[in-house]
């Protein structure tokens, strides 16, 4: 029972104070002089360990000799914001975080305080954990949407922001399918939907419709969010634009395909040469070599000699043209510009067009095998484009070379195409030239629109001489 500390006058201060089952306690200045019982439950102490305690033995402190000294400085503060927080010590060793409210009252005819303590440990820790969520979706690269049992969508963070187009406060109160203009990849939308609400869990792949017109594709995974009655509460997915890995993913199987198909194309090439021209010249050579064999008489012999010359020469001109097509030696021997220019001569007598090669610019030193190699075969597709695709009447090949960078610019007057079509079999020869410019550190530039022709502008850094010892 409560000492009589209370006037007559207190009996309503007095029942609050004994019945309340929030730890309460009064003080003169610091010293603890009346606890109630809920104080002795929740912090464990006796009554006579309570009496006999000041604020500054529950209280929390860093350095506790520190924080005494400073005991009446903290006890006024106290006084002016009567609804101060901050952490007391239980018998037990733990802590807890604490709302103390403090009120003026007279105990035994003196002035005192009498404090009610409210333990917020729990709710300190749901801010803390709300606050280090709401930072870690301001900051998460993936759009995060949450929506309630009834698919109205409840949050919204900065990269679905980003993601959609949309802002946070356009959306959030509105069903989520008048949000998402989306189509499912693989499913339809109302199975999808039956999955998750089902399951509690969707994962898959869908397009969405941004409000500039533009598509992205986005793989979600969506997952039921349940109370610990196990009560749904909503849904929660996390959506990543997958568009550019996507778009990479179908340029890389396309320029596979591309690769395998015009392996193909050279191996039939190379075949249908060998057998027709190659294969037929030997065979009548051995035919020849028999009848020299077989001949009785010089003349004779001498002018099947004389046609064996010839065709000697002619299976060895067919080898050397495949050779070129394969690897030209005069890349390897006398360097790119001089490669270009027999290049081009060889598209021209085959094609019926004019190629035009310039090369402007020192020719030595040497550039590197790589990037010889590399502007070779662009230049190499780009002819083979212009003559399967374009029917110009004519191509101008400008290399121009200067101490920091290489320039190769190749422009047709042929019909032309449109740069935006993806995957035409123009554009598949262009990526297949992006990609051995890129590999060699350099940038392709393509111009081309239906009846004006095409230019295509590359640009490579050269390495820089090796730095000097001073």
């Amino acid at each position: 029972m409560v000492e009589a500390g209370w006037s007559d006058a207190q009996v309503d201060c007095r029942r609050l104070f004994e019945g309340n089952s929030q730890p309460m306690w009064v003080r003169e200045a610091l010293k603890i002089v009346e606890v109630n019982g809920a104080a002795l439950v929740h912090y464990g102490y006796s009554r006579d360990e309570f009496l006999a305690m000041s604020i500054g033995d529950l209280v929390l402190t860093e350095e506790s000799a520190k924080e005494r000294a400073h005991e009446k400085r903290r006890t006024s503060e106290e006084a002016k914001n009567p609804r101060a927080v901050s952490k007391h010590r239980r018998k037990d060793g733990s802590f807890i975080d604490v709302e103390v409210s403090s009120f003026a009252v007279t105990f035994s005819g003196r002035s005192a305080s009498m404090d009610c303590s409210l333990d917020v440990t729990c709710r300190r820790k749901t801010e803390a954990q709300a606050r280090y969520l709401d930072l870690l979706l301001a900051n998460v690269t993936d759009a995060v949407v949450a929506s309630d049992d009834n698919f109205v969508l409840t949050g919204w963070n900065a990269a679905a922001e980003s993601t959609y187009g949309r802002r946070a406060d356009e959306v959030l109160g509105q069903l989520d399918s008048l949000v998402f203009r989306t189509d499912f990849v693989g499913v339809e939308g109302a199975e999808a939907i039956r999955r998750l609400v089902e399951t509690g869990r969707f994962h898959g792949e869908l397009t969405y419709r941004r409000g500039d017109g533009r598509d992205i594709h986005i793989e979600s995974q969506a997952a039921a969010l349940f109370d610990s009655d196990g009560k749904r509460l909503g849904y929660v997915s996390v959506n990543r634009d997958v568009t550019e890995s996507k778009y990479a993913g179908e340029a890389i199987r396309a320029l596979l395909h591309e690769a395998l198909t015009a392996q193909e194309v050279e191996r039939g090439r190379l075949a249908r040469e060998l057998h027709d021209e190659t294969a037929q010249t030997l065979t009548t050579l051995l035919v020849d070599l028999r009848a020299v064999e077989e001949s009785q008489a010089l003349a004779a012999t001498l002018a099947v000699a004389s046609k064996l010359r010839g065709l000697v020469s002619v299976a060895l001109a067919g080898v050397q043209r495949m050779a070129r097509g394969l690897r030209p030696s005069v890349l390897d021997d006398l360097g790119l510009e001089d490669a270009l220019e027999r290049l081009g001569l060889d598209v021209s007598r085959a094609n019926g067009f004019v190629v035009d090669v310039h090369a402007t610019g020192p020719r030595l030193p040497r550039l590197p095998e790589a990037l010889e190699t590399a502007l070779y075969r662009v230049t190499q597709e780009a002819l083979a484009n212009a003559s399967k695709h374009a029917s110009p009447k004519a191509v101008s090949i400008l290399i121009h070379r200067n101490p920091g960078e290489i320039r190769l610019l190749i422009e047709d007057n042929g019909r032309g195409f449109d740069v935006t079509e993806t995957f035409s079999p123009a554009q598949l020869g262009v990526a297949g030239m992006r990609e051995r410019v890129h590999l060699v550190g350099g940038s392709v530039t393509i111009e081309s629109s239906p009846g004006h022709g095409t230019t295509i502008v590359v640009n490579i850094p050269l390495p820089g001489p090796p730095a000097t010892s001073s």
